[in-house]
């Protein structure tokens, strides 16, 4: 599993939607930006400018992570095509922590692998793919909608791996940007 911020464009934008809201321009100091961020969008709930920053992250993890990940709708996706890069890369499965069950998962593994060899359209052989292969994808989440899934994802009642994931995300965040994300990194 692996997380990569690939790109945010900061607090400006969400910052200028404020100031466009009450007609007072943006801030070019950023603690008075900080403090009208955390004024506005925190402390009164006017969360939409929030919608106005975005992260990208590229993730590296199981097939049960993104189809976790795809329930949060307020998000864009670019996932790796099994259908045509079967064939072209290593086929890797993400632990799952249980001795007995990852030896199976090897074992099927080699079944996929021995497929793959003998000529069997990638398209078919997906179909045969467990829920612990490792896709790559992109996402980007706006700020409000990040915000949202770091405090669903980082529950301990969410499944151990979007977790971990959701983890990796939160510690990616710029540190003068965590702000905005605290109260879910204190819940968890």
């Amino acid at each position: 599993m692996t997380v990569q911020l690939l790109h945010t464009n900061g607090l400006e934008f969400t910052d200028l939607a404020i100031g466009e809201c009450y007609d007072k321009g943006c801030y070019l100091d950023t603690e008075k930006r900080d403090n009208r961020i955390k004024k506005v969008a925190l402390k009164h709930k006017h969360s939409s400018v929030l919608e106005f920053t975005n992260f990208i992250f590229q993730i590296e993890a199981s097939t049960k992570v993104l189809l976790e990940m795809t329930r949060h709708r307020m998000a864009n996706y670019a996932c790796k095509s099994s259908r045509f890069t079967l064939n072209k890369s290593e086929i890797v499965f993400e632990s799952t922590g249980d001795h007995e069950i990852d030896l199976l998962l090897q074992l099927w593994k080699g079944q996929i692998e021995s497929m793959i060899r003998e000529g069997k359209s990638n398209e078919l052989t997906s179909l045969m793919l467990p829920q612990a292969y490792q896709y790559r994808w992109t996402v980007q989440f706006n700020a409000r909608s990040l915000k949202n899934f770091l405090d669903l994802r980082l529950a301990s009642s969410a499944h151990f791996q979007i977790r971990e994931v959701s983890e990796e995300m939160y510690n990616c965040i710029p540190d003068d940007m965590k702000y905005i994300f605290s109260n879910v990194a204190e819940s968890s």
